[in-house]
C-alpha cells in the first residue's frame, strides 16, 4: 500500500509542469500525513522537489545556470487558492507590479480576506493583512491595484513619471473596459488623479474603425 501511495504521488508530481508549486496538505487523501511527508523528503532528496518552507514544496524549472526557483507572487497565488481567500498586492509590491518602481522588495505585501499572517520563504518573505470586503469589491485587479500603490505613495508625492507610467499600464490593461465602473470605489481624492489618465471608450471605437 504505501509503494501505491508513494508511486502515486510520484507520478502526480512527474507530470506536473515545472515550477508547480505542492503542498503536503494536497496529498492528504494519499494517506497519512507523515507518510506523505517522507515521500516529499525523498523526492526532496532526489532533486525531483525542492523545499520552499514549511509544508510548501515545488517542482524546480532548471536552466543551464541552475535551479530557478518560482517567483513569490506564484507562491502567494497558490497559498490563496488552497485557503479558498482572495488578496490583493498592497503597499510597495503594487507599486513594483505598476512599473512605478523597478526595486525589488524582500517582502510581498497582501491584503487578504483570510487571516493575517507571514510566510518566509528564504531571505523573503510574503505577509497577508487581512482587510476588509470592500477592498475586493473590483471586478478588475487594475483599480485596486492602483488604489493601494498611490495609498502607499501619497498624493503629495506623484510626480510627471507616475502619471506617465500609470497611463500607459492603463492603457495597455486587459480589463480597462471595467475601470470606469470599479473606480467608484477609490477614494475621491484617487477618482479625481486617475480619471485624466482613463482613455475614452469612444477614441478606441474609432481607432478600431
Amino acid at each position: 500500500m504505501k509503494g501505491d501511495i508513494k508511486a502515486s504521488i510520484l507520478r502526480q508530481i512527474e507530470e506536473s509542469p515545472e515550477n508547480s508549486i505542492f503542498f503536503l496538505s494536497d496529498f492528504s487523501g494519499e494517506g497519512a500525513i507523515e507518510s506523505v511527508r517522507k515521500i516529499f523528503l525523498q523526492a526532496r532528496l532526489s532533486g525531483v522537489l525542492v523545499h520552499l518552507t514549511h509544508g510548501i514544496y515545488a517542482k524546480p524549472k532548471k536552466s543551464r545556470f541552475g535551479v530557478v526557483p518560482p517567483s513569490l507572487e506564484l507562491i502567494a497565488k497558490k497559498i490563496a487558492e488552497r485557503d479558498h481567500v482572495q488578496i490583493v498586492p498592497s503597499g510597495y509590491t503594487a507599486i513594483n507590479l505598476l512599473g512605478l518602481s523597478t526595486q525589488v522588495p524582500m517582502t510581498l505585501t497582501y491584503l487578504t480576506t483570510g487571516s493575517t499572517r507571514e510566510v518566509k520563504i528564504g531571505n523573503r518573505s510574503i505577509k497577508f493583512r487581512h482587510a476588509a470586503p470592500k477592498n475586493f469589491a473590483a471586478k478588475g485587479q487594475t483599480v485596486i491595484l492602483i488604489i493601494q500603490a498611490l495609498k502607499e505613495l501619497g498624493k503629495d508625492n506623484i510626480g510627471q513619471s507616475e502619471i506617465s507610467q500609470l497611463k500607459s499600464y492603463i492603457a495597455q490593461a486587459k480589463d480597462r473596459n471595467l475601470i470606469p465602473e470599479d473606480l467608484l470605489l477609490a477614494p475621491q481624492w484617487i477618482q479625481k488623479f486617475l480619471k485624466p489618465l482613463i482613455p475614452d471608450p469612444k477614441d478606441e471605437t474609432l481607432a478600431i474603425l
